[in-house]
């Protein structure tokens, strides 16, 4: 592996923007808008400099239009009439510049639209996932947002801040044919990340970050050309989106939209048109390889070394598509722009024997950390992979520094997994969780306990431990799986199904409290000791936890 280039597009980012303008531009491509360094136009570069092409900008599977085939497309020239009058219609309620516009909307097509046409007006914009009203009404208070961009199905969710809703789309007269320009360290996204600890909290996005990501990633990780399609079914969307759209609009390229849920019904449908780059979560691999053909029509498959793969679930598929797939692992983080980690695209069995090797992305500046938790940079060839930020010669580490990493022969590095429990590299929301429960009307407590999974996956499973206090064993059992439904319920209608625990335990007994709070780490320690099972099945705990709900206070 050559890492000169490599190591140079570290040091020198910019460059590499510059050097990715070049090899996409030429004496018959329209040029760029947007100055490395200087200044960033994503909207006229990801759409305008598309036009009058005869391009495909999005391709999208509706099962609801089944019988007419299911898909749609838009092409360049129609998703810029549609944003363009979005974005004139948001002009006359008041957005402007620096607006911070949220957008509370299923990803597709409605989303994509809100989320250029902000852009193209120079808004802040941010994707706000409608899995729950608990969910949205804890993003948006953090947001703090000028204007919601949202359908009237979902106003209830948006609390006081309805009255920031944006009308529906209204007719305009004549249309404004401009886009802006950003400044290189002016925000064009607030963006939340499942891989930072406080999840719920936004991340500024400088347009110049958002710009290198796209380029990058569509010419280089993802390896898309003009008239290309991309696909990435069943992949987190706040982990990838809108990282992998702008990847795909910025190489003109077609992105294909297909819902987890259709695709695990007939993975088949990845099949309909030829994709240059498809990326495939465990659930969406596995669906594939019990009814997919021999030849699908792809070029290359990438996945996330931090999914909980199934070796021999992957190692089939890639003798499945071998010699004629490419192969790659890729962890993005759409809050960074795109790509944190890539590897080498590799085919067949080369890439089983380099499943786990990554290298940081190209024009990605990074150290490598000691476990010290210091920020202290490690002497070794092991430590945390950390990205950095800020003005060169000045970056400092940002989150997320969890990745253990550990060098290999060739300039790639070994994936070492994460440094503390996570579900595919993502932080299990056990604050979100626990304040969505707090008026549980049969709990007296709750808390979450992490287990290894075992098996042949990689992965930690979370338990909800949730505790009913003292109740006769009849009314305890008989109510346990009724209860357990309950919790199910009530998650997932306010925080949506990512919420869920793996596993959900009840026992009739009080949680300790510390400073009137449950204390969590005793929680934990008595599960996964086996001392709450224990106890629950003793009388004189069972008796000692119904004296205690007589006592007025602990």
């Amino acid at each position: 592996m050559d890492r000169a280039w490599l190591e140079e597009s570290w040091r020198e980012p910019d460059a590499l923007v510059t050097a990715l303008q070049q090899w996409l531009g030429g004496p018959t491509s329209p040029v760029f808008k947007s100055v490395p360094g200087q200044a960033y136009d994503p909207y006229h570069d990801w759409v305008i400099r598309h036009l009058h092409m005869g391009r495909t900008a999005l391709r999208w599977y509706d099962r609801n239009h089944e019988r007419d085939g299911g898909w749609s497309t838009l092409s360049y020239d129609e998703l810029d009439r549609r944003c363009a009058a979005r974005a004139t219609w948001w002009a006359a309620q008041g957005v402007v510049p620096g607006a911070v516009v949220a957008v509370v909307l299923p990803f597709g097509v409605e989303a994509i639209v809100s989320l250029l046409a902000g852009l193209r007006l120079g808004a802040v914009v941010s994707l706000v996932e409608t899995l729950g009203p608990a969910h949205v009404a804890r993003r948006l208070e953090a947001l703090a947002p000028a204007h919601v961009a949202s359908q009237p199905f979902h106003a209830p969710w948006l609390g006081a801040l309805a009255e920031l809703l944006l009308p529906a789309d209204g007719l305009v007269t004549s249309l404004d044919g401009s886009s802006h320009t950003y400044a290189a360290d002016e925000p064009c996204a607030l963006l939340f990340s499942p891989l930072r600890p406080l999840e719920e909290q936004p991340i500024p996005l400088p347009a110049s970050r958002a710009y290198l990501g796209a380029i990058r990633d569509g010419t280089i990780t993802l390896a898309l050309r003009a008239g290309d399609a991309l696909a990435a079914p069943g992949l987190h969307r706040e982990q990838h989106q809108p990282a992998l759209l702008f990847a795909a609009l910025s190489a003109g390229a077609t992105f294909v939209h297909v819902p987890a849920e259709d695709v695990q019904r007939d993975p088949r449908l990845l099949e309909a048109i030829p994709l240059r780059s498809v990326g495939l979560d465990t659930l969406s691999c596995e669906a594939w390889l019990e009814q997919g053909t021999s030849k699908p029509h792809w070029q290359h498959v990438f996945h996330d070394p931090e999914e909980p793969t199934d070796w021999e679930a992957w190692r089939d598929l890639v003798e499945r598509l071998e010699p004629h797939v490419a192969m790659s692992n890729v962890v993005f983080e759409a809050a960074s722009g795109g790509a944190l980690l890539s590897s080498l695209r590799r085919w067949g069995r080369d890439h089983l024997l380099t499943l786990m090797n990554v290298v940081p992305a190209p024009g990605q500046p990074w150290m490598l950390l000691d476990y010290t938790d210091t920020g202290q940079p490690s002497v070794g060839d092991a430590g945390l992979f950390a990205p950095l930020a800020g003005e060169p010669g000045k970056e400092a580490p940002v989150q997320p520094q969890y990745i253990a990493l550990a060098r290999r022969r060739g300039g790639e590095y070994l994936y070492g997994g994460t440094i503390e429990p996570r579900r595919s590299g993502r932080v299990y929301p056990t604050q979100e969780v626990l304040a969505t429960l707090e008026d549980c009307p049969f709990l007296r407590g709750a808390s979450v306990a992490v287990v290894p999974a075992g098996g042949p996956t990689l992965a930690q499973r979370f338990v909800l431990l949730g505790f009913c206090g003292h109740e006769p064993d009849a009314r305890f059992e008989a109510l346990a799986e009724p209860r357990t439904l309950e919790l199910r319920r009530m998650l997932t209608m306010r925080l949506g199904e990512p919420s869920l625990p793996d596993c959900i335990e009840l026992f009739p007994l009080l949680p300790r409290l510390r400073e009137g709070a449950v204390d969590h780490a005793w929680c934990r320690a008595q599960y996964t000791s086996g001392a709450l099972f224990a106890k629950a099945r003793t009388p004189v705990f069972r008796h000692t936890t119904e004296l205690r709900q007589l006592a007025p206070t602990e």
